[in-house]
């Protein structure tokens, strides 16, 4: 089996326009505890977490004291905080429960109709917070308001949407599954992008802007069957290969920039930091591969969560402050 080390993938059927033989791994085998997804809070002190434990879970940033439980069945794939309210987006697989937006401030929950039922894993509010789009399991992006109200669902001509990144100042969306798919909301433009030259399609999980908007970087699985190492590529605006970068022994799991955009935080078989010339300044080992990752608002510490539920938590020096199992 392809793609192998801690996780099984499971085929499912393609894209919303793909015929019934074409299958494509997407969904992944759940683990006691996995957390998938955090989140630091852009205004508040707190980050979110969420993964396989039918439950979403939101900590103090300053006492990492647990502060509240929300059920949620089925894996919370990935959590995203609107950019000025207190609302929280999350997309979800393998449950009862669906994608959707949680209102913190009243605790409301506003379903995101037109998702595929088979899940989703890439999720992502634009630079203003009116517009949320979803990419799911089907290789479609649905678009809402930020009500949750259904604008318009794309078909992306994908076998499954696993990340996407809106641009920092325009409503330009970066997606990935076996491909790059780049949508203009505006001009309602869609094309693809081949990221590598190899005859067999690679998995790519993780795609984030450069806070200045000339370029983006991506993540992929690599395909170790067939020796293919896991890329971390650099990407110009209008799609042009910059640089491919070969230094992971396991799949990139999620990116991030910080805000100032003087480092990309990657999460793999180690935790590093990369300038914006794709340079390594640091890196540090983990026990287990990481999986969720993010900055606090002025860069000063990142925490990411690993195959083993654990959260950990570094400063911008890469030594480590602080971590728990949960």
């Amino acid at each position: 089996m392809r793609n192998i080390l801690i996780v099984i993938l499971i085929a499912i059927i393609g894209g919303c326009k793909q015929s019934s033989e074409e299958k494509f791994p997407q969904k992944e085998e759940n683990h006691p505890s996995f957390f998938w997804s955090i989140g630091w809070h852009p205004n508040q002190d707190q980050f979110v977490v969420g993964g396989n434990q039918d439950t979403l879970r939101f900590f103090s940033t300053s006492n990492y004291k647990l502060l509240q439980n929300y059920p949620y069945k089925g894996t919370i794939t990935k959590t995203k905080w609107h950019p000025s309210e207190n609302k929280l987006a999350i997309s979800v697989q393998d449950g009862v429960s669906e994608s959707s937006i949680l209102n913190l401030d009243n605790n409301e929950s506003t379903i995101l109709d037109s998702v595929s039922k088979e899940g989703a894993r890439a999720i992502g509010w634009n630079h203003t917070g009116n517009l949320l789009a979803v990419g799911d399991y089907e290789g479609c992006i649905s678009i809402f308001d930020e009500n949750g109200n259904f604008q318009e669902k794309v078909y992306t001509n994908q076998k499954g949407m696993i990340a996407l990144d809106w641009h920092p100042s325009q409503n330009l969306i970066a997606a990935v599954g076996d491909k790059i798919t780049m949508y203009d909301y505006e001009l309602d433009s869609l094309r693809t992008i081949n990221d590598r030259t190899e005859e067999i399609e690679v998995l790519m999980l993780c795609v984030a802007w450069h806070p200045n908007g000339e370029f983006f970087a991506t993540g992929d699985y690599g395909d170790f069957e067939y020796h293919y190492p896991p890329l971390l590529q650099y990407w110009s605006y209008d799609g042009q290969l910059i640089k491919s970068i070969k230094e992971s022994k396991a799949e990139y799991r999620n990116i991030k920039w910080s805000n100032d955009g003087k480092l990309l935080a990657t999460a793999s078989e180690k935790i590093r930091l990369w300038n914006k010339q794709g340079d390594l300044v640091s890196a540090e080992n983990s026990e287990n591969l990481l999986w969720g990752i993010d900055w606090n608002e002025d860069g000063t510490k990142l925490v990411a969560t690993d195959g083993e539920g654990k959260i950990i938590f570094w400063d911008s020096d890469l030594k480590r402050i602080q971590e728990f199992q949960y």
